[in-house]
């Protein structure tokens, strides 16, 4: 059997994905620097959901920490980070709004200090950790890459390395791991030597061709072209027409108006014969096992919500162009997969209908998510992400993990989690096997809930190997959410309505402005910003516009979070008031305020 080869007409999705991975004929040019570059669309969306988190959130920071045992060479782990700095423009890259449009701003390389900490202890060691990787970035300043090193003794030390997610992903790490034991190479063989492009030269590390701000320069020339993505978006309007916006899981708690980023995590190993049976599945019936695991797990997710038409989100490097596989930077896509299920039908019946919505998807990779968001003109809330809430992503173990001359290098679990979505489901497939992993928020769910919940998949998706003809309410009859729960509704902060009162003077101003900015018809006091014509950057503009209006800071968040017009207009009244009973406290005056709005 070890010698027989694969059919390879057996399975059609590896053959599309196999063939989406060869070298495309368009090249990505270098930019001309002497004009602004504007961001790329998932910077874009990276940024907008700091803007709406705050600086509190933690999920769109990436924090890693390597045990380093043996002697080390502070100087030249100071070389080589500086060097990676350097060499990647995306993590010296600021961000800015001019104009009412998005653009980043790079920096020039600058020396990279390295000063050893000297930390008693564990205990102290995870203050110090817990203290600077919670540290927050100013995404117009800050260089996106910071670095630590904790002493715990002469033989022992911690690197601590945090990136902004707009400038980092899981290929990124692959990337910075590689050039980082490489460069620290040649900064011990070249004492003293801080030149990044000599480093570069001793390490036989290329120069690239392009940088990240080529390729976000590149890819917003596509989207202005109007035909460009006309397709693709056509096809994606199709395809999610109807579809619901949330999908509303039964939840410990009630969903709250703001979403916090608080997460925890459980794993569970999928047992070798289960996958060995998902693969066999896969080969008879001309698909992917990940087809196979995400139609399970679209089935699960219809049965314990009973919504049986539901949206997941699936991640994608989006690296197909070869001049982005050496680059440190933000590429991540996420593909919007609808399930339109029936409890009748066979999981057989469901699986030919992945593949196929998978193979449809990967066509359209192309197109940003961001970009998708947009021009569905979806709503937005704050108290959960548009349209995904809940994402699979699926990949093979990391493959170079960090390695560093003379020492012993131990990469050092997280301490906590911050999450993105409600719920991402990784899939990960290594030498030990597949194994899954949940990552959720903890103001929705309790640990217990998804336990169980990765003990109810393992039961489906065992069912469904085994007897692919099962109709669906068969395969679910043991995976049904636990007894006594039920989705719950959603909390909120907006006004009950007001029919037709007249409006109010802030009102009537942020009236004028959406009116303005959007070039919509003056709103009544129940319109909805994303309802009217508003997107993720006119938000960024509106609040612009209404903190100087009103001389006073409008976070952009609040936008999000007050999203109808009542709403803002009251939440921008308090702040006024707020601001008044500060300033009168400070001066003396007595003065509360009241009736300046």
């Amino acid at each position: 059997m070890a010698d027989q080869q694969p059919d390879p007409a057996v399975d059609i999705l590896q053959a599309w994905l196999d063939r989406a991975g060869e070298a495309p004929a368009c090249t990505v040019p270098r930019a001309d620097r002497e004009r602004p570059l504007p961001a790329s669309h998932a910077q874009q969306g990276m940024w907008l959901a700091q803007q709406v988190a705050g600086d509190d959130d933690r999920s769109l920071t990436a924090p890693h920490a390597y045990r380093l045992t043996g002697p080390v060479d502070v100087d030249a782990l100071a070389a080589a980070l500086g060097a990676v700095l350097a060499r990647h423009e995306a993590l010296r890259t600021g961000f800015a709004v001019r104009q009412g449009e998005f653009f980043q701003v790079v920096a020039d390389p600058a020396p990279f200090r390295l000063v050893p900490e000297d930390v008693a202890g564990p205990a102290e060691l995870d203050v110090a950790l817990r203290e600077f990787t919670r540290l927050p970035f100013d995404l117009e300043r800050d260089p996106l890459l910071r670095a630590r090193l904790f002493r715990l003794g002469a033989q022992e030390h911690v690197l601590v390395a945090v990136f902004h997610h707009i400038a980092n992903d899981g290929w990124s790490m692959d990337v910075f791991h590689r050039e980082l034991a490489a460069l620290y190479d040649a900064a011990t063989e070249l004492p003293s030597v801080t030149d990044a492009h000599v480093l570069t030269d001793v390490a036989e590390l290329a120069e690239m061709a392009v940088q990240y701000p080529d390729f976000a320069v590149w890819q917003r020339s596509l989207a202005d072209e109007e035909a460009s993505h006309e397709e693709a978006l056509t096809q994606w309007r199709e395809v999610l027409a109807g579809a619901p916006d949330l999908l509303a899981l039964p939840t410990d708690r009630p969903r709250p108006a703001v979403r916090s980023s608080s997460g925890d995590r459980i794993g569970f190993a999928v047992p070798p014969a289960v996958s060995a049976a998902v693969a066999d599945l896969a080969t008879a019936r001309r698909t992917t096992p990940f087809a196979v695991q995400l139609a399970a797990f679209q089935t699960l997710l219809a049965s314990w919500s009973g919504q049986w038409d539901l949206v997941t989100g699936i991640t994608t490097a989006n690296r197909a162009l070869p001049e982005t596989e050496e680059l440190i930077g933000f590429f991540v896509n996420v593909l919007p997969i609808r399930g339109v299920l029936s409890p009748e039908e066979s999981f057989a019946d469901v699986l030919v209908r992945t593949g196929r919505s998978l193979i449809d998807a990967f066509k359209r990779d192309e197109l940003p998510f961001e970009l998708l968001l947009e021009r569905l003109e979806l709503p937005r809330a704050a108290g959960h992400n548009p349209l995904v809430q809940v994402t699979v992503a699926s990949h093979q173990e990391l493959t170079a993990p960090l390695s560093l001359s003379g020492l012993t290098v131990e990469h050092l679990p997280p301490r906590g989690l911050d999450v993105q979505e409600d719920l991402t489901f990784y899939l990960t497939s290594g030498a030990q096997g597949v194994r899954g992993d949940f990552a959720f928020r903890t103001d929705l769910f309790d640990r217990s809930t998804m336990e169980e919940l990765g003990r109810a998949y393992l039961r489906l998706l065992a069912k469904a190997v085994a007897g692919p003809e099962l109709t669906l309410d068969r395969l679910t009859e043991e995976a049904a959410v636990p007894a006594g729960r039920a989705a719950a509704e959603a909390s909120t902060d907006a006004p009950e309505a007001a029919g037709t009162a007249p409006r109010g003077v802030l009102e009537e101003l942020v009236a004028t402005v959406w009116s303005e900015l959007l070039g919509c018809d003056s709103p009544t006091r129940e319109a909805n910003f994303f309802q009217v014509g508003g997107t993720s950057l006119a938000a960024s503009r509106v609040a612009n516009r209404l903190s100087d209006e009103l001389g006073v800071r409008v976070p952009v968040r609040d936008v999000f979070r007050h999203s109808e017009l009542a709403a803002l207009a009251a939440h921008l009244t308090e702040q006024i008031r707020k601001a008044a009973r500060t300033q009168a406290a400070a001066t003396g005056s007595g003065s509360d305020g009241e009736g300046r709005a």
